[in-house]
């Protein structure tokens, strides 16, 4: 397998260090401050009669954290090259009221992705078109209820649901703020709360069909991301969630405070060729799922795909001095570390690139993609394959629950190899053994 190439952002450099790597960034030579000849005193570079708001900065020793990072001082760079930095604005407009709310600690004390991602929304609302010009000349004060509305609507028209309701969200965080702080902002109301927007747009997240996470695995591999192959396959065979599987803290966990951070699925839950042990981290149901079952002699591979890419990622598994494969399965290939919901979402959106895979395809559909497909198979409750403890734990689990998931996992094979037959017979069936042959 070719080696992967992991390309960092512009102007940063890794520096190989005891234990790891250390980042850092620096600014390009145009960017870089000079020395003033009579006091010998630094001097900022000036652009736009404005100073350039960043310095070269170490990055520390985590990949994804510097990353991170170095694509937050990259876009604050632009914006001071482009003189978008220090612009003199109309007091009380909405895009010095953006300019004031992005001082704020409420703000800053976002992660650099969230920063970026704030920014490029509320520089699309300044710009939007209204009757009297680009949106970031209007008032802040004169936004009403019905305002919201007209633009929430134009938005959906022109951005889609997804980027209308972000760009919302963003509007009523700063708004809700600038309420708090009228006698600065002038804005007395909040005229994007009550809007009954979820954060989330509905429906944002599609099922992923079978063909596309075959595609999506193979294309992974050829990548040199094997990590991410499997995963799909835990999300899509297992109807796992995706925190689940990477050690992410779920929706609901996000602001909970000195707590351990989960950890992603390890490889004891895992016995090849017999069983899978997965949880439902949100309800605490476990589940025994079987690879196999043993139907007129034979032994029918429940799980064909999944298991596939379990052996390819086994293969590269730590082990202890036994043998045994242990520490957690799904691991960046670069740093052999887990990964953040921020890279992860990078290389997703890669590898979705590179097999011309639709841009609303989400890492979440494999799950959804998953269930769809058992529902489609006939069967209704699902709670049998998406419910985990310990292997040794889940095998003392309601037996009918389990013989449930076992006729669940036939029932889709079954509709696996329907879809494979009306196209052309491109499906992956079942392998099997005889038990004869395995004397």
């Amino acid at each position: 397998m070719a080696k992967t190439i992991v390309k960092l952002p512009s102007y940063t450099r890794r520096v190989a260090v005891k234990g790891g790597h250390a980042y850092y960034w620096e600014l390009p030579a145009w960017a870089r401050p000079t020395k003033d000849p009579r006091t010998g005193r630094s001097v900022p570079a000036v652009r736009h009669e404005k100073p350039c708001p960043v310095v070269s900065t170490a990055l520390g020793t985590d990949h994804n954290l510097a990353v991170e990072k170095a694509e937050a001082l990259n876009d604050a760079l632009a914006q001071w090259r482009k003189g978008a930095v220090g612009k003199e604005l109309k007091p009380g407009t909405i895009a010095w009221l953006f300019q004031w709310y992005r001082g704020q600690t409420r703000f800053t004390r976002n992660k650099p992705k969230t920063q970026k991602d704030y920014r490029r929304l509320m520089d699309m609302l300044c710009e939007f078109p209204s009757k009297f010009g680009p949106l970031g000349g209007r008032l802040a004060a004169a936004m009403d209820g019905e305002s919201a509305d007209a633009l929430y609507e134009k938005l959906r028209e022109t951005k889609g649901e997804r980027e209308a309701s972000y760009a919302m969200q963003v509007a009523r965080l700063t708004w809700r703020w600038a309420a708090r702080h009228s006698r600065t902002t002038g804005v007395k109301v909040n005229p994007f709360s009550g809007m009954g927007i979820k954060s989330v747009a509905a429906g944002e997240t599609r099922e992923t069909t079978r063909a596309e996470y075959d595609l999506y695995r193979q294309t992974a591999r050829d990548m040199g991301w094997q990590s991410m192959a499997t995963a799909a396959a835990i999300c899509f065979e297992g109807c796992q969630r995706v925190s689940q599987v990477f050690g992410f803290w779920g929706e609901d966990e996000k602001d909970q405070k000195g707590k351990v951070k989960p950890a992603g699925l390890q490889w004891s839950i895992y016995k090849p060729g017999v069983a899978i042990a997965l949880t439902q981290r949100k309800t605490g149901n476990p589940v025994w799922l079987e690879l196999t079952d043993d139907i007129d002699g034979e032994t029918v591979q429940l799980y064909p795909e999944l298991e596939r890419e379990l052996q390819l990622s086994l293969k590269v598994a730590e082990r202890d001095r036994f043998g045994r494969p242990v520490g957690q399965i799904i691991l960046m290939e670069t740093t052999g570390q887990p990964y953040e919901p921020g890279w992860m979402a990078k290389v997703h959106r890669k590898i979705c690139d590179k097999a011309g895979l639709p841009k609303e395809m989400t890492f979440t559909g494999f799950r959804h993609g998953g269930i769809t497909e058992i529902g489609d198979s006939g069967e209704a409750d699902v709670r049998p394959i998406s419910g985990h403890k310990t292997l040794a734990q889940t095998r003392t689990y309601n037996k009918a629950t389990a013989e449930k998931g076992r006729r669940i996992a036939l029932k889709r094979r079954e509709h696996i190899d329907q879809l494979g037959e009306r196209e052309g017979g491109k499906a992956s069936r079942p392998g099997s053994r005889d038990k004869e042959d395995d004397r």
